[in-house]
């Protein structure tokens, strides 16, 4: 699904164009994948609504995925292409969300996203017809490769499910299954989005143009995204030996002990005391095969979190948290996305009757 693109030399308002699409793609691109404090208190004592609009969420806001899906999305213009497409990512993602999650497999984030942002990069790269213009080669079956990309693509999900899920939840599975099906319903309501913003583009006469600025603009975003995350990775290896991920939902914490390259410190014991009571008042807690472990004390009391050989410790004030924040109205980032993607349909549709014969 290749286009098949002239090679003029940009002018300079052309290559002004392509440096404000990539300014503009790089921030976004580094937000990807952020799981909240909100989202954590949602998956942890959330109802089955709220882990679908958390799946929905994380999706609408993991911005290398929608990336991705751009790239997949720009030559489609018939229905049945684009189902057959979205299917095989779909159905690539779907595994291993589900299958890693349950499993609890899991990699460093950081690495996970930094191969997602080289899918990024790869399908920008096969848009211009890298492969056949520039190396000389055919492309790899497209399909197959999305399929593929997939794969990898919920992985990464798996590992952002798994950072707000206890490995013994009992409502695990259920939790899992919520959350795909809510990732499912945002990647729909991006894909309508993108397509009837697309379709209104294809319709212009400089589409090829705006293709080919677009599609370096996702090769330059895929590849300041790889940076980014590659950049994490090496500040966290040198980050301490030992870390909390906690967060409190009313009486209750639920947290993670990690080592240094992110990974859940399994049969980890812990001291759980009130701040101003001694060791000896101290709870024992041994984290599970993940690293995590849940403690419930009083509303409002702050308790300190060590490690039985005192190598790290935290505070963490208990408190009523939850409710303020599971429905909290906000208008998040992609909205504000979405809505210029449908507007920029307006100039399209303007140039497309202006170059229409009177």
């Amino acid at each position: 699904m290749t286009d098949s693109l002239s090679t003029p030399t940009a002018p300079a308002q052309h290559r002004a164009l392509l440096t404000g699409i990539t300014l503009a793609l790089l921030p976004v691109a580094g937000l990807a994948h952020d799981m909240t404090e909100t989202a954590r208190e949602r998956m942890a004592s959330g109802g089955h609504l709220e882990v679908m609009w958390t799946g929905a969420e994380h999706m609408l806001s993991g911005y290398d995925h929608l990336l991705f899906l751009l790239g997949v999305m720009f030559f489609l213009s018939r229905f049945i292409d684009i189902l057959k497409f979205v299917t095989a990512f779909t159905i690539g993602h779907t595994i291993t969300l589900i299958a890693a999650t349950y499993a609890g497999i899991t990699a460093n984030h950081y690495l996970i996203d930094a191969v997602i942002a080289v899918t990024v990069a790869y399908k920008g790269f096969e848009n211009l017809n890298g492969f056949r213009r520039w190396l000389g080669i055919n492309a790899p079956n497209l399909l197959l490769m999305v399929f593929i990309f997939g794969l990898i693509h919920g992985f990464g999900l798996s590992a952002r499910l798994q950072a707000v899920t206890l490995a013994e939840d009992p409502a695990l599975l259920s939790k899992i299954l919520l959350f795909n099906v809510g990732v499912e319903f945002g990647q729909i309501a991006a894909l309508m989005v993108m397509a009837f913003a697309i379709r209104a583009w294809q319709r212009v006469s400089g589409w090829t143009l705006f293709s080919r600025i677009a599609n370096i603009g996702l090769i330059i975003a895929g590849i300041g995204l790889l940076i980014f995350q590659l950049y994490g990775f090496a500040q966290e290896r040198s980050a301490p030996d030992i870390s909390f991920n906690i967060f409190s939902d009313r009486e209750q914490m639920m947290g993670q002990v990690l080592d240094n390259t992110g990974a859940g410190l399994a049969d980890t014991d812990l001291l759980i005391r009130r701040a101003e009571s001694s060791v000896t008042d101290a709870t024992r807690l041994t984290t599970d095969s993940q690293g995590w472990f849940v403690f419930s004390g009083q509303l409002d009391q702050t308790y300190e979190v060590q490690t039985v050989d005192g190598g790290a410790s935290i505070e963490i004030t208990l408190g009523s948290v939850a409710d303020a924040h599971l429905h909290e109205l906000h208008i998040p980032f992609y909205v504000y996305v979405a809505i210029a993607l449908l507007l920029s349909v307006i100039p399209a549709n303007a140039l497309r009757r202006r170059q229409l014969p009177a």
